[in-house]
C-alpha cells in the first residue's frame, strides 16, 4: 500500500516538473519569437528611413533659369525648386512698362533650363496671349524630336494628329502639373489616348 502511495506521489511530482518545464520552455520561445519579431520591424524602419534620406538627397532643391524680354534685369538666376514664375519675374526686376503682362503664366511652376521670355506689347498676334514661358531655342533636339517641356503651341501643332485644342492642352497640362518626367505621361493629356501616344511617342521627349 505505502509503494503504491508511493509511485503515486512520484507521478504526481514529474507531473509537475513536466508542466514546470513545459511552462519554462513556452515563455522562453515566445519571448524568442517576440525579440526577432521587433528586430525584423526595427530593420524595416531602419531601410524605409534610409529610402526616404536617398529620395530627399536626389530631389532637386533649386532650378537655373533664363529671364528674358520685357523685364528690368534679363539674365540667368537661380531660384528654389517648386517656385513659380511670378518669382522669377521679380527676381529679374520686375514687369518693364511695355510688358505685355496679359501673354504670361504666372503661377506656372519652373523647371531647369527654363527661359522665362516676357514679350513687349504688340508682340501677341491678334491682340491675343501667346505662349510666353519656355524655351527660346532648344524646343526642338539635333534628332528632330519635340520636347514637350520646351516646346510652343506652334510646335506642338506640327505633330501628327495634334491641331491646336489638344497642342493648348499640352501646354495647359505642363503649366499646371509641372515637366513631363516621361514621354509616357503625355497619354494624361485630355484627348490624347494611347492610339494617338503611338503617333506621337517617337516624335517627342522630354529633354
Amino acid at each position: 500500500m505505502k509503494t503504491n502511495w508511493q509511485n503515486h506521489s512520484l507521478v504526481v511530482i514529474l507531473t509537475i516538473i513536466a508542466l514546470i518545464v513545459s511552462v519554462v520552455l513556452f515563455l522562453h520561445f515566445r519571448n524568442t519569437g517576440m525579440e526577432e519579431t521587433e528586430l525584423e520591424w526595427s530593420f524595416a524602419n531602419d531601410d524605409t528611413e534610409e529610402q526616404e534620406t536617398q529620395n530627399e538627397v536626389t530631389e532637386p532643391q533649386s532650378v537655373t533659369i533664363d529671364v528674358k524680354g520685357a523685364v528690368h534685369s534679363p539674365g540667368v538666376y537661380q531660384l528654389d525648386a517648386g517656385s513659380r514664375v511670378h518669382q522669377a519675374i521679380d527676381v529679374a526686376g520686375g514687369l518693364t512698362i511695355n510688358a505685355y503682362g496679359d501673354g504670361i503664366n504666372l503661377a506656372q511652376i519652373l523647371f531647369d533650363e527654363m527661359v522665362v521670355y516676357v514679350p513687349e506689347i504688340g508682340e501677341a498676334e491678334d491682340g491675343g496671349t501667346i505662349e510666353v514661358v519656355g524655351p527660346a531655342i532648344g524646343s526642338v533636339g539635333g534628332d528632330g524630336k519635340i520636347s514637350l517641356n520646351k516646346a510652343t503651341q506652334s510646335e506642338f501643332e506640327t505633330l501628327p494628329g495634334i491641331g491646336p485644342a489638344k497642342a493648348e492642352a499640352i501646354i495647359q497640362y505642363r503649366e499646371e502639373q509641372g515637366r513631363f518626367d516621361s514621354v509616357e505621361e503625355l497619354m494624361n493629356v485630355s484627348g490624347i489616348g494611347p492610339k494617338s501616344f503611338e503617333k506621337l511617342q517617337d516624335q517627342v521627349t522630354v529633354q
